[in-house]
C-alpha cells in the first residue's frame, strides 16, 4: 500500500502512455491489412501516385489531360459520409476542358492539370472529406472548450503548484499521449484533398528532386519539397506503401507535439511547472490544431513551428538565425512574409549594422541553399514567377476565411468588385498597410524584443480578418503566437486571445472541412465565426495598446522559477537572461 501511495501516479503516467502506444500500433497494424488500405493500394497508379494518369507521379496529368483517377482518403460533396478510406471520387466534376478545375478552392489547376491544396495554402469546399468522425469530434471540442473557460476564468498561477516528483514522466505523457492518439486516429481519417495532391508531389520529387519543378507543375514553394521528398522514398517501399496517408501526416503531427514542447520549454522559466504543463496540455489537445494535421492533414503545424522558433530566437537576439527560420518559412508558404515586418521592426530598434548583416547573410545563403536544386535548367527568376503565380490564383474577397470581408457578403466574390470607393483588393491592401504600421507604432512603444509575439499575433489577426484572398487556415498560428504573447508578457487576458483564436480556427477549419460544394453558402457558422474572429481583433489591439506601454514591460531577476527538473546552470529553452513581468498579475 505504502508502494501504491509513493508510486501511485508515476504508475498511473506510465500505463496512460504505454496504452496509448499499443492503441497506436494496433490501429496502423489494423489498417495496413484492412480492405481500405489494399484498396488504396490497388487505386494507385504505377509511381505510386493516385490514379493511373500518365503525368509525373501516376497521378498528374498531363497539359489538357483529364482526370479520370480515384483518390485515397478524399472524397468530393458528392461523396460525403463515405466510409473513412474507400472514398472514390471521379475528377470530371467540376473540371474544365483546360484542366483546371473550377471550384471554390479545392484542386485549382494552374493550367498543367495539376492542382493546389488551395493554392498551397487553402482548401475549398469541393474538397471535403467523408463526414465520418465529425459528431466524436465536434463532441470533444465542445468538453475541451468547456474545460478551457472554467480553467481559464478560475485560473491563478499560484494555485497550479504540483509536486516535485514525475515532473518529467508528467510531461512526456502529455506528449506522448498527444502523438500516439493522432498516429491512431491518422490512418482512419480519410482527409482532404490536398493529401491526394501532397502524396502526387512526393512521388514526383522522390522520382527526380532537381526535376520537381519541370517535370511537374506545382505552385508550392521548394522547402517543404524536401520534406514530401523524404516521404516520397520512404512510401515507394512495399513495408510503407500502405501508410503513405499516415507519413504524410506525420511531419505535422511531430511538429504539433515540438511546438507543444517548445512553449513548455519557455514557460517553465517564467511561469513554473503547473501552468507550464497546462500550456502543453492545451497546445497538445486543442482541436483547431488536431484537425489541422490529423484530420484535414496540412502542413499549417509545421509551418507555425517555424514561426513560433522564429520569434523565440529573436527575443533571445539571436537574429542570424530567426532570419534563417524566417526565410525557411517564406520559402515554405508565402504568407510567412506577413511575419517579415516583426524582424524588421527588431532590426531598427537595435539601430546597429551587424543585426543588418546576419540577417541578410542568413537570408541570402538560406535562400540559395534551399533553392539551388530546383534551378536546373529553370529560368534566373523561376521563383518570383512561381510566387507571382501562387499569390495571383485565387483573386477573390475571401477564400473561405471567415473575416470580415466573408460578414459582408463577400465570400468568393471577385476582389476586382467594388465596395463604396474602392475594389476589394485596394481595401485589403490599405488594411494591411494600417495594421502594419499600427504594430510598428506599438513595437516602438514597448521599447522591448519581448514584444516580438504580440506583434506577430497582431499582424496575422490583421491580415487575415481584414486582407482580401485569405484562406480558411491562414489564422492558425494565432493560437501559438498568443501562448507566447502571455509568456513574454504575462498578460492572462492573451489567454483568453489564444482560447478564442483556436475556437474560430476550428469552427472555420471544420466547416470547410465537412461542409458541402456550394462556395455561396452563408450559414450561421460563417457569420458567427467571422464576427468573432473582428471582435477578437478589436480586443488584442486594446491588449496590446495596453501591454505596450513601456512601463507594463518591467525586467524581472533572472532566478525567475526555473523548473527543477532542468540543471540548474542551464536556463530552459527559448528562455532569455530576463524574466518578463507585467503590472497585470496571472
Amino acid at each position: 500500500m505504502n508502494v501504491w501511495k509513493a508510486n501511485g501516479l508515476k504508475y498511473i503516467l506510465l500505463c496512460s502512455l504505454i496504452l496509448c502506444a499499443v492503441a497506436s500500433v494496433v490501429s496502423l497494424w489494423s489498417y495496413s491489412g484492412s480492405s481500405a488500405s489494399q484498396s488504396a493500394a490497388v487505386r494507385q497508379g504505377p509511381s505510386g501516385g493516385f490514379g493511373g494518369g500518365s503525368g509525373p507521379g501516376g497521378g498528374m496529368r498531363g497539359p489538357g489531360q483529364p482526370t479520370n483517377s480515384s483518390t485515397e482518403g478524399t472524397a468530393t460533396s458528392g461523396d460525403k459520409g463515405t466510409t473513412a478510406g474507400n472514398d472514390t471520387s471521379s475528377g470530371s466534376s467540376g473540371v474544365a476542358g483546360d484542366g483546371q478545375h473550377r471550384g471554390p478552392g479545392g484542386m485549382s489547376g494552374n493550367g498543367s492539370g495539376m492542382g493546389s491544396p488551395g493554392g498551397g495554402m487553402g482548401g475549398g469546399r469541393s474538397g471535403n472529406s467523408s463526414s465520418a468522425y465529425a459528431t466524436p469530434l465536434a463532441i470533444f471540442t465542445a468538453l475541451f472548450f468547456g474545460a478551457f473557460v472554467f480553467i481559464a476564468y478560475r485560473f491563478r498561477a499560484r494555485e497550479w503548484k504540483l509536486g516535485e516528483r514525475n515532473r518529467g514522466l508528467m510531461l512526456w505523457t502529455v506528449l506522448g499521449v498527444g502523438f500516439f492518439l493522432r498516429m491512431a486516429i491518422a490512418p482512419w481519417i480519410s482527409g482532404h484533398m490536398d493529401l491526394m495532391l501532397f502524396r502526387n508531389w512526393a512521388t514526383t520529387a522522390a522520382d527526380s528532386l532537381s526535376g520537381f519543378y519541370t517535370n511537374g507543375s506545382s505552385d508550392y514553394p521548394p522547402f517543404y519539397i524536401y520534406i514530401l521528398y523524404v516521404i516520397g522514398q520512404i512510401g515507394s517501399t512495399d513495408a510503407f506503401s500502405p501508410y503513405m496517408s499516415v507519413l504524410l501526416r506525420l511531419p505535422n503531427i511531430l511538429a504539433d507535439i515540438v511546438t507543444a514542447y517548445m512553449l513548455y520549454r519557455l514557460a517553465s522559466k517564467r511561469v513554473g511547472f503547473g501552468v507550464s504543463l497546462g500550456l502543453a496540455i492545451f497546445y497538445v489537445f486543442n482541436p483547431a490544431v488536431f484537425i489541422n494535421s490529423t484530420f484535414w492533414g496540412q502542413v499549417d503545424s509545421f509551418f507555425t513551428m517555424l514561426i513560433v522558433g522564429m520569434i523565440v530566437l529573436l527575443v533571445e537576439n539571436r537574429v542570424g538565425w530567426s532570419a534563417v527560420l524566417f526565410t525557411v518559412a517564406v520559402l515554405m508558404k508565402p504568407q510567412g512574409i506577413i511575419y517579415g515586418p516583426v524582424l524588421f521592426f527588431e532590426l531598427l530598434r537595435q539601430r546597429k549594422i551587424q543585426p543588418w548583416l546576419l540577417s541578410i547573410g542568413g537570408a541570402v545563403v538560406t535562400t540559395i541553399l534551399v533553392i539551388l536544386p530546383f534551378s536546373w535548367g529553370q529560368e534566373p527568376l523561376w521563383l518570383l514567377d512561381l510566387y507571382k503565380g501562387t499569390v495571383g490564383e485565387y483573386p477573390y474577397a475571401s477564400v473561405n476565411a471567415y473575416n470580415f470581408f466573408a460578414l459582408i457578403g463577400g465570400n468568393y466574390t471577385q476582389d476586382t468588385t467594388t465596395l463604396f470607393l474602392f475594389s476589394y483588393h485596394t481595401w485589403g491592401m490599405i488594411c494591411i498597410v494600417l495594421v502594419t504600421l499600427f504594430t510598428w507604432w506599438m513595437y516602438i512603444r514597448s521599447r522591448k524584443p519581448q514584444f516580438a509575439a504580440a506583434a506577430a499575433l497582431v499582424l496575422i489577426a490583421g491580415v487575415f480578418t481584414f486582407a482580401s484572398s485569405m484562406h480558411e487556415r491562414y489564422l492558425f498560428p494565432a493560437a501559438a503566437l498568443a501562448v507566447l504573447a502571455y509568456l513574454y508578457l504575462r498578460d492572462r487576458r492573451f489567454l483568453w486571445l489564444a482560447g478564442g483564436f483556436s475556437l474560430t480556427i476550428f469552427l472555420n477549419t471544420f466547416d470547410i472541412f465537412y461542409s458541402s460544394n456550394s462556395r455561396d453558402q452563408y450559414g450561421i457558422i460563417l457569420c458567427v465565426t467571422s464576427l468573432l474572429n473582428v471582435l477578437l481583433f478589436g480586443y488584442l489591439v486594446k491588449v496590446v495598446w495596453d501591454c505596450s506601454k513601456s512601463t507594463t514591460i518591467e525586467v524581472a531577476p533572472s532566478t525567475d522559477r526555473v523548473s527543477p527538473e532542468l540543471p540548474s546552470a542551464r536556463p530552459a529553452w527559448g528562455a532569455s537572461s530576463q524574466g518578463v513581468n507585467t503590472t497585470i498579475d496571472s
